[in-house]
């Protein structure tokens, strides 16, 4: 049964990483290029978008708890004396930091509300713009972090 289950959990913690860095990535260099003069359909895109974004953090967090418990390269809470775990301790603080910025343009900044009202739709898109790129480079970098954590 372990096999099955690693392989299943590599499986969805892979789909997570496509719906999650991929939204960001596709946002930044394709739908927002083209939707930047319609900010409702980036706003809508930003809304609809949304359980996608949570569904696919709390796979992330289920199937990653797993995954690192399993990989011989962990060798405990807060030892970091191989190059997997450094990679893994870098790659986990960028994705709190990509959870921290999200929520901050959620909750804080009110990207997706600003940009569906007349007033303030230029500013946030502006706003969202520069949010969408830096979640976009920061996913890349998750994605080096762990191919330059297979390479141990």
């Amino acid at each position: 049964m372990t096999p099955i289950l690693i392989a299943l959990s590599y499986w969805l913690h892979a789909l997570a990483t496509v719906i999650f860095i991929g939204h960001f990535v596709l946002l930044a260099v394709m739908y927002l290029p083209a939707l930047a003069d319609t900010p409702a359909a980036l706003s809508a895109i930003s809304k609809r978008s949304r359980i996608w974004m949570y569904a696919s953090l709390l796979v992330f967090t289920i199937t990653g708890v797993y995954l690192m418990f399993v990989d011989p390269n962990y060798l405990g809470i807060g030892k970091f004396d191989n190059f997997w775990s450094v990679m893994m301790l870098i790659k986990h603080l960028l994705i709190v930091g990509m959870i921290g910025m999200g929520f901050w343009f959620n909750t804080s900044m009110r990207v997706g509300p600003l940009m569906s009202s007349n007033m303030g739709a230029v500013q946030a898109v502006a706003r969202f713009r520069w949010y969408v790129n830096a979640m976009a480079i920061c996913g890349v970098l998750v994605l080096l972090l762990t191919a330059l954590a297979q390479v141990d």
